[in-house]
């Protein structure tokens, strides 16, 4: 003979629930949806702008495409100032992989201390920071081969003198920004440096350019300068 089994018979379960507990529980449900839409709200409408700046700042890149600057020539076409592409190294301190043996290996190639290096990357500016300008292409490869999250690499140009201290006096010298700072590099700057382009991107959380956005623009590069002194005889 099967036996029935009356719950309601327990006395844990055939007590009364106080009305109080059922409101508070309803009210606490009530209350934590109601912060949830009021977070969504914040997001969605009062802090758009503020996010969708935050996300632009993080992903999205102005390239600056440098322009060639002109050489300067003799009056014989002998060249006096050139200029050749070399990387410079820069970084996303924000996105920076702070691995200890990997920043100790990236701070020995670009020959500073580790300590040195950590100050760089607290700069102020999280979106941007350079590490060292115009290092030597087997640096650059060493560095690349390392693939640390959010070092970056940039062409520059760096100036060179094929006659040294020579023409110095007349040819002057460029600063590592590639700015005429004496001589005809002075003189003529605007002339020989060109217009430099830009390149809006958007970059994926490895640095790696997945989109072009709006219009490049291209560069401009500068205009060669003859003089009439003759390199042989100066």
């Amino acid at each position: 003979m099967s036996r029935s089994i009356t719950y309601n018979s327990s006395p844990l379960l055939a007590s009364p629930t106080p009305v109080w507990r059922s409101k508070f529980i309803v009210a606490f449900m009530a209350l934590a949806f109601a912060a949830l839409i009021g977070r969504a709200v914040y997001i969605q409408v009062i802090a758009n702008a503020f996010f969708l700046m935050k996300g632009e700042v993080r992903f999205m890149r102005t390239l600056a495409l440098p322009a060639n600057r002109g050489r300067i020539l003799d009056r014989n076409g002998v060249v006096l100032a050139s200029s050749i592409p070399v990387p410079s190294i820069w970084a996303v301190p924000d996105e920076v992989d702070r691995n200890p043996l990997m920043l100790k290996k990236l701070a020995r190639l670009l020959d500073m201390s580790v300590a040195e290096l950590n100050k760089r990357l607290e700069n102020e500016d999280k979106s941007f920071v350079w590490l060292k300008r115009q290092v030597d292409e087997p640096v650059a490869k060493q560095i690349d081969a390392l693939k640390i999250k959010g070092i970056h690499q940039r062409k520059e140009y760096k100036r060179q003198y094929p006659d040294g201290e020579a023409s110095a006096h007349v040819v002057g010298f460029t600063s590592v920004e590639d700015k005429g700072q004496e001589g005809m590099e002075l003189a003529f700057n605007k002339d020989l440096g060109g217009r430099d382009g830009s390149r809006r991107v958007i970059k994926d959380r490895m640095g790696q350019v997945v989109e072009d956005v709006g219009e490049q623009i291209a560069p401009v590069d500068g205009q060669d300068l003859q003089l009439s002194i003759d390199s042989k005889v100066q």
